[in-house]
């Protein structure tokens, strides 16, 4: 007799124990996402962190490479600086007394030869 009562409010509490579990389900399966997402950007933070690191390392080389360029740059010019100045007097000297400079043909034609008999 007993059972009739019983077998309805057991049934009832079946299935609000069933709709109470359900959301706890979706909220671990969501506390889950976002622990996989939290660890998958610790990894991408990592990651920009190492090859911000490998960046910095690479600027004093490449100061120390820029410097030694330009001293060798200075030492060119220094170098080149007599042999400008001299070129420019020659073509001072040449204008003077009405030298010219012969023009090289500049196509790739051979110069002109004795004509075919």
């Amino acid at each position: 007799m007993l059972d009739f009562f019983a077998r309805p409010i057991r049934s009832a509490l079946g299935f609000a124990e069933h709709e109470a579990t359900r959301p706890v389900v979706g909220a671990e399966h969501e506390i889950a996402e976002a622990s996989s997402a939290a660890h998958r950007v610790a990894d991408s933070i990592e990651h920009h962190i190492q090859t911000v690191e490998g960046l910095a390392a690479s600027i004093a080389p490449l100061t120390e490479s820029v410097d030694k360029l330009t001293e060798t740059m200075t030492d060119l010019v220094t170098l080149l600086s007599p042999m400008a100045a001299a070129e420019h007097e020659v073509e001072h000297v040449e204008r003077l007394f009405g030298f010219r400079r012969r023009r090289q043909p500049t196509s790739a034609e051979p110069p002109p030869g004795p004509p075919a008999a």
